[in-house]
């Protein structure tokens, strides 16, 4: 964003999360609403901000959608993508609502399911409001936004977008968990099968996918890659070296 010629202002107050970056990006705003305006790349805020990233975000279901009937002539059996926030799997979902075709969303299960060790807002939250909409919320004792960890840094978010909770409710998509271990030996074999280094976010999904295959041997499922790994490979490498220990 810098070589772009953008001024980056880092969070430096509490857990430096996806949540402590809204907030700064709301008083921001807030202060300076005369001569800025508000983005987001997640499917959070008020409206219509959650409704403008589906539609921005969209293109990846509408051309993954298109692009697999003609390659195969029919739809995937099911369709996954990672949820934080959920803007990737927001446009992922939207173009297969009417389609019968399986969406899970795949919410990050970090260390484990205590609370505080990860961000599966609908697996493990319950109704509750902040940054402007309501939807499923992790919540400390005292009933505020919990403390949440993932490895992936874009998926450590208390809450999830509301139309999430809606599909939730509903019925039409599937939220499923995958561990940190999970999602880095998916970082790993995508790598070294395809070449494609995904970012920790995306092999969230990919985990997913690889889980589903597993009980699935005659089936197709599309998994979204939100992005590119260039920026957790360092870190990947500083914490779990160069795949040694993973099978291939």
């Amino acid at each position: 964003m810098k070589i772009l010629g953008a001024n980056v202002v880092p969070v430096s107050f509490g857990l430096k999360t996806l949540k402590e970056a809204v907030d700064s990006a709301f008083a921001s705003y807030a202060k300076n609403y005369k001569d800025s305006i508000y983005c987001i790349g997640s499917v959070l805020g008020p409206h219509p901000f959650p409704m403008m990233v589906r539609d921005f975000q969209f293109c990846i279901g509408e051309e993954s959608r298109q692009q697999f009937l003609e390659m195969t002539g029919h739809l995937p059996d099911a369709v996954c993508a990672c949820v934080g926030g959920g803007s990737n799997s927001a446009g992922s979902f939207a173009a297969y609502l009417n389609d019968p075709v399986d969406l899970i969303g795949v919410e990050p299960l970090g260390k484990g399911s205590h609370l505080g060790d990860h961000a599966a807002s609908i697996a493990y939250g319950e109704p509750g409001s902040m940054h402007g909409f309501r939807s499923y919320m992790l919540k400390d004792k005292d009933g505020n936004p919990a403390p949440v960890y993932s490895i992936a840094s874009g998926l450590d978010y208390p809450s999830v977008g509301p139309e999430h909770a809606f599909w939730h409710d509903l019925g039409r998509v599937q939220y499923e968990a995958i561990s940190d271990e999970e999602a880095v030996d998916a970082f790993f074999k995508l790598s070294r099968y395809e070449g494609i280094i995904p970012a920790l976010e995306s092999a969230h999904a990919v985990a997913y996918a690889m889980r589903w295959a597993k009980t699935h041997p005659y089936g197709s499922i599309v998994a979204t890659c939100s992005g590119r790994g260039d920026k957790d490979v360092d870190y990947v490498i500083e914490h779990y070296g160069y795949g040694e220990d993973h099978q291939f």
